[in-house]
């Protein structure tokens, strides 16, 4: 007995086939969907995470700025005999200072039309000195070197009524072998003498300049776009009182823009927020408003400018961002007070 045979016809099959496309359509069009998708988060975790990074450098550093130990600075004055003194220069003025929309050319090679900020202050850790100073007597002697002090180091002594700048001019014991010399001899200082003689409740800090900026690292993304960065140059204990090279420290930072909480009225409040360039007077900023202009690497992300799915982001002016490279970007702001300025 012959048993039949049957197959699918032209019509099943093509019915087939059209679902099968339908389907493959489908399951195509949720890939591409998803893999946008995943992008675009993965850019967005990118960006907030730099800009948590950015934010911590900046928020310590100014919070710290004027830091000089137990007094406040202002409430006593700082007598300065290092050489050249401009460098510690050290005052309500002088603690925080910012550079406004820098032209091409300037010393630090920050980007064009970015914001740089300067800030002064002291360790935060200090060593006690080990005995009284005589008068005349261009010695301090502490108790250990742990702050790894070296010769021509800036550092301040402060028992917070008074306090002194100098640099030291021997070379003090390393960290670890117990009671050391510091010495503040003419030639690196105006004069051998500090302003008072200082008792064992005095401490020794290293001095610090610290300048924050953006620049471009040099780096390029797979598109050939330039990379940008957040970068500090510092002059710190140990350094011999050379400014180090510039470090980067978090990628991803095109752009950052500063404005000041002024004191306009004597209050020790802040009554209004100005640009670098409207701060006629620097002891009366309180407080620095940060805005990060933040960028991820990948590139064709989000739409360009000019398409339907452009991604449109504003700037502390108002301005709305050129996307031209397709990369994800977000404008991060924060606050920070000067608490060295506070009451």
């Amino acid at each position: 007995m012959k048993g039949s045979q049957r197959g699918f016809g032209l019509v099943e099959l093509m019915i087939a086939i059209t679902l099968g496309l339908f389907l493959s359509a489908a399951v195509i069009q949720v890939f591409l969907a998803t893999n946008a998708s995943s992008k675009v988060q993965d850019s967005l975790a990118q960006v907030q995470e730099n800009a948590r990074f950015a934010m911590r450098f900046l928020g310590k550093e100014i919070r710290m700025a004027g830091y000089m130990g137990c007094s406040s600075i202002g409430n006593i004055s700082v007598n300065v005999i290092a050489d050249p003194d401009d460098v510690v220069d050290f005052d309500l003025s002088t603690a925080l200072v910012g550079e406004d929309n820098v032209a091409a050319g300037n010393a630090l090679g920050a980007v064009v039309g970015t914001d740089v900020l300067h800030i002064k202050k002291t360790s935060d850790d200090s060593i006690r000195i080990s005995g009284n100073l005589l008068p005349n007597n261009a010695n301090v002697q502490i108790v250990d070197n742990r702050l790894g002090f070296v010769q021509g180091d800036y550092v301040m002594i402060s028992d917070c009524l008074s306090a002194d700048v100098f640099r030291i001019t021997n070379s003090p014991k390393t960290k670890g072998a117990g009671n050391t010399t510091l010495t503040h001899a003419n030639g690196s200082n105006s004069d051998n003498k500090l302003s008072k003689i200082y008792g064992a409740d005095a401490e020794v800090f290293g001095f610090e300049n610290v300048d924050y900026f953006v620049r471009d690292t040099g780096r390029d993304t797979v598109g050939g776009r330039p990379i940008n960065a957040l970068y500090m140059r510092r002059l710190v204990a140990g350094s011999g009182g050379v400014t180090s090279a510039a470090m980067e420290l978090v990628e991803g930072v095109e752009a950052m823009q500063l404005t000041y909480g002024v004191d306009t009225n004597a209050d020790r409040a802040v009554d209004e927020y100005r640009s670098g360039t409207a701060v006629t007077d620097w002891e009366d900023v309180l407080s620095v408003r940060v805005s990060l202009q933040m960028v991820a690497s990948d590139e064709n992300v989000v739409g360009q400018t000019g398409a339907a799915n452009a991604q449109s982001i504003v700037d502390v002016n108002g301005n709305v961002i050129a996307n031209t490279d397709g990369r994800f970007r977000q404008i991060f702001t924060n606050v920070f007070a000067i608490r060295n300025k506070l009451p």
